[in-house]
């Protein structure tokens, strides 16, 4: 299922299911409803095959996302619309054998409903990367998969958390456990929740917790762990595939993930820019060595402001919506008939320090090494002329209270994890969000030993790619020679690139100078220029009356000034464009 919203009391039939149609502007998902004493149930269907509903005379399983199995043998996601999955899941719950953090691996929710006991169970992946939000008051308990599907069915679309906005606006997460309404938490991630009569108290526990502890005394041991999580995790889902979908792009993380790929099958490798730029000429020859079918796809200049509306419903409010780069390529590429579309998510934030602060002229200049800011702080006081000094004196407390709760079990680490736990705090989980109620997105680095290991190993191995070229380094053999779409060499170790990338980033400087390198070359959108467009302004007018619902919490009230007199950076006015439109009457 790609998403359920479940209420401890009846709700009338029909109502759920209209909130999670909602989710989808085109091409709504079937959606089932169940009633009884225990409560009631709506639940779309999931598109992962091999994962539908599991119903018995006493229970029913729900399973969000496409797990792999792995007490099993053999898979079975090339059956299409079948609960086989979702069958063995629940046969070995019932057999007392399940181990949350051994037994499935990747972006999983599990909703168990005991239609005789009235007793519920919600159990989240390791990192929440489908995270679960919850709604209890001392009338009700509500859970869902979508936080304004939550909203709208409980009533409390309304009653929107100003800081949570704030949180948003400046940072573009949502701080845990809140969310962007008053009363609706995100439940934790890589726990066990339970739900019983006249109990509002659900959390029963963590059944992993990512502590600081090193397991590794080498680093080429932990290099060749890594490799073999991938490898095995690519394996058991693709092995029996025939034709797999995958992302190629001038990076490394694609190159990786071709070189795990099974070479009999048919793979066809997608990427979307602005125009055929050097990202396109790095990925065609990336696909090309692997032997992968390269297919470009190119979007409008317009395209990140034109899919604001669908892909804000998509992910839901306090994530941003424009991660879901696949959105209308999915159509147009046919994603939802691959049994399996690969992706290389989440590869920089675990295994290459990417949300490990680093010294100032590590990030002005590329080329020299990695150093640890140790004079960062994630909790260190927001400062903005927008919001009223309430606002922020709460959020800073909230972020304070977060990095408090993560020290507690990463001390050395505390700031990197404050954006990986859970991973609703990393800005581009809202990728996963869209693509898995797309098509069916697989992401090896989201794989249960990868997150393990990314928990087991010192900061130090992680900065510079140490750990992560060594993983990859027999896998990139295929191309060795060509460069990243950065400049450099991902086979070759950080120290003989500091040349290679400074030649590289001296080019590219001076080209941009002088005019001999123009255009996007890169494979996002230029912001710079959505900002200044005809589209951008007709959306600022078109969302405009949203900013009367925040309006008491911003020293600035007009609208046109937020966006052009004030010290918002280019992403904070994205977030603020989000957020206007969120809370205007468009939105409704």
């Amino acid at each position: 299922m790609s998403d359920f919203i479940y209420s401890k009391k009846k709700i009338e039939n029909g109502i759920l299911s209209k909130e999670i149609q909602k989710i989808y502007q085109d091409d709504k998902p079937s959606v089932q409803e169940f009633h009884g004493e225990w409560g009631s149930l709506a639940v779309s269907d999931n598109i992962y095959n091999g994962f539908q509903l599991y119903e018995t005379d006493d229970y029913i399983l729900v399973v969000i996302g496409g797990p792999l199995l792995c007490f099993l043998d053999k898979q079975f996601l090339e059956d299409n619309h079948t609960s086989e999955g979702t069958k063995q899941i629940y046969e070995r719950i019932m057999k007392g054998l399940m181990a949350w953090d051994q037994d499935l691996s990747g972006p999983f929710a599990i909703l168990i409903i005991n239609k005789k006991t009235s007793k519920v169970e919600c159990i989240t992946d390791l990192m929440s990367f489908i995270p679960v939000y919850s709604l209890c008051d001392s009338g009700n308990i509500l859970l869902s998969t979508h936080v304004d599907a939550l909203a709208r069915a409980s009533g409390q679309q309304y009653n929107i958390d100003f800081v949570s906005e704030a949180d948003f606006i400046l940072h573009g997460v949502v701080t845990y456990p809140y969310t962007i309404y008053k009363n609706i938490r995100q439940i934790a991630p890589a726990s066990k929740h339970l739900i019983v009569a006249n109990n509002t108290d659900i959390f029963t526990g963590n059944y992993w917790i990512p502590r600081e502890k090193e397991k590794y005394n080498s680093i080429d041991q932990a290099a060749y762990d890594l490799r073999q999580a991938l490898q095995n995790y690519v394996n058991n889902i693709a092995g029996s595939m025939t034709k797999i979908g995958q992302f190629i792009s001038g990076g490394e993380d694609s190159r990786i993930l071709s070189g795990l790929l099974p070479k009999d099958s048919t793979r066809d490798a997608f990427i979307f820019l602005d125009n055929m730029n050097r990202e396109g000429k790095v990925a065609k020859k990336a696909a090309q060595s692997y032997g992968a079918n390269f297919k470009v796809e190119l979007r409008s200049k317009s395209h990140y402001i034109d899919i604001l509306p669908v892909c804000h419903h998509l992910v839901g409010s306090g994530a941003q919506y424009h991660h879901v780069h696949t959105f209308g390529f999915h159509k147009k590429c046919m994603l939802n008939e691959y049994p399996a579309v690969f992706g290389g998510l989440f590869a920089d934030a675990l295994l290459k320090g990417a949300r490990i602060k680093k010294i100032r002229s590590s990030i002005r200049f590329p080329f020299l090494p990695q150093i640890k800011n140790s004079n960062y702080s994630a909790a260190a006081p927001v400062n903005s002329g927008i919001f009223n000094k309430e606002v922020l004196s709460q959020l800073n407390n909230r972020r304070q209270d977060h990095l408090n709760y993560v020290s507690s079990f990463r001390n050395n680490s505390a700031d990197e994890w404050f954006e990986l736990w859970p991973s609703s705090m990393n800005m581009s989980i809202p990728n996963i969000y869209g693509n898995r109620r797309l098509f069916r997105s697989y992401e090896p680095f989201m794989s249960k030993d990868v997150i393990k290991i990314s928990a087991s190993i010192p900061q130090r191995w992680k900065l510079n790619r140490r750990l992560f070229r060594l993983a990859a380094k027999p896998l990139l053999k295929q191309t060795k020679w060509l460069l990243h779409g950065e400049g450099r060499l991902p086979y070759f170790p950080w120290y003989f690139n500091m040349f290679v990338q400074f030649l590289f980033w001296s080019y590219y400087q001076i080209g941009k100078r002088i005019g001999l390198i123009k255009g996007n070359q890169g494979p996002w959108g230029e912001w710079n220029k959505v900002i200044k467009s005809t589209s951008w302004e007709r959306a600022m007018d078109n969302y405009s009356d949203g900013i009367k619902r925040i309006e008491k919490v911003l020293n600035e009230k007009n609208v046109r000034k937020l966006f052009n007199d004030t010290d918002l950076n280019q992403m904070q006015q994205i977030n603020l464009m989000q957020v206007i439109y969120s809370l205007s009457k468009k939105s409704l």
